[in-house]
């Protein structure tokens, strides 16, 4: 009891210390979210070139004729999803 202040004083002090730590904590969180939202971007944009980059590979094969069958049929395969899913769009255009 007789050292109550000093308790208090011991307690602030370690209260501003905690705070600082916990503002400090929050900068690095909203750091790392930023970094974080870069890092996503930077992803979708790996995974967007890589599809149409495989595409390209897709095309240059057939363009060079050098595809065995299996590859062959998935290509075709492949082409005729996007017919489809043209004819799909088209069908969808012409009911608006």
């Amino acid at each position: 009891m007789q050292d109550v202040p000093g308790h208090l004083q011991n307690l602030s002090q370690k209260l501003q210390q905690l705070l600082k730590l916990q503002e400090q904590a929050l900068r690095e969180k909203e750091k790392m979210a930023g970094e974080m939202a870069a890092l996503k971007s930077e992803i979708a944009t790996a995974k967007s070139e890589i599809s149409s980059l495989s595409q390209q590979v897709g095309i240059l094969k057939t363009a060079v004729g050098n595809m065995d069958s299996a590859s062959k049929k998935a290509f075709e395969k492949r082409i005729n999803q996007y017919i489809r899913d043209i004819d799909k769009v088209i069908a969808h255009l012409n009911t608006m």
